[in-house]
């Protein structure tokens, strides 16, 4: 059953606009012990766990909505609450737009970028060629986001940095990327304020997870995916 995200910011509800070591990452991280485990709040301010929310889903008819406070990021705390039969409508119409424009994306050559991690070095795509890249458009309040976070971690161990490049990019700046490090853990290399390329690759959807093979050819691109490290991992192996 589909899950749906939002942002909520100064009381104002929108929709969720849906990285290479850790040796990389390890300066603007504290421990890890140290992250907050993320936790999920009913509307009557009880918490459920992770393995409950498809329960809740299942008994709201599918119109449950993840929200974020900004204030309540340190705490790891995500709200659920329940949609209303329009809302659910208009994000549906949203999320299948997006997909839709990222699909289109696939088979056609990726635009080239020049950005700068943030220890300083700079990347550009066409200095990646036979290599395969996989890119991921994040942002740090993006609740969605955060959810593949763990996949995403998980699949940059089964790789080499010879075979495989995993790069994030964000269109927040390396202030607010350092200090979201402080309670999150990513292990892709961070590229820092990619506005400019989001537009380039057509991004109106976070997370937005590319595959671009050894040519430079976007080979796989998706939105959310409940099982995003499968279905990168398929991608990858069958672009190597």
């Amino acid at each position: 059953m589909k899950i749906y995200f939002f942002i909520l910011a100064l009381s104002v509800c929108t929709i969720g606009v849906k990285a290479q070591s850790i040796s990389n990452n390890a300066a603007a991280q504290k421990d890890s012990s140290a992250i907050p485990a993320t936790r999920y709040m009913m509307p009557d301010g009880s918490f459920i766990s992770k393995d409950k929310i498809d329960s809740v889903s299942k008994a709201w008819n599918g119109a449950l909505w993840i929200a974020h406070m900004e204030s309540d990021r340190a705490q790891g705390i995500l709200h659920l609450v329940r949609l209303s039969d329009n809302d659910m409508k208009q994000m549906a119409e949203k999320n299948a737009k997006d997909e839709l424009v990222v699909k289109a994306m696939i088979n056609k050559q990726a635009p080239d970028f020049d950005l700068t991690d943030l220890q300083g070095k700079k990347w550009t795509l066409r200095e990646l060629r036979g290599k395969v890249v996989v890119l991921n458009f994040w942002y740090t309040s993006c609740p969605p986001c955060l959810e593949e976070m763990p996949q995403l971690n998980e699949l940059t161990k089964m790789y080499t940095a010879d075979k495989v490049v995993f790069l994030a990019l964000t269109f927040n700046d390396a202030q607010k990327v350092q200090s979201f490090l402080q309670s999150h853990q990513f292990d892709y290399t961070i590229l820092p304020n990619s506005k400019p390329i989001d537009q380039q690759y057509k991004v109106s959807g976070w997370p937005t997870s590319l595959v671009i093979n050894k040519k430079g050819t976007i080979m796989f691109a998706t939105n959310i995916s409940p099982d995003i490290k499968h279905d990168l991992l398929a991608a990858i192996n069958a672009n190597l």
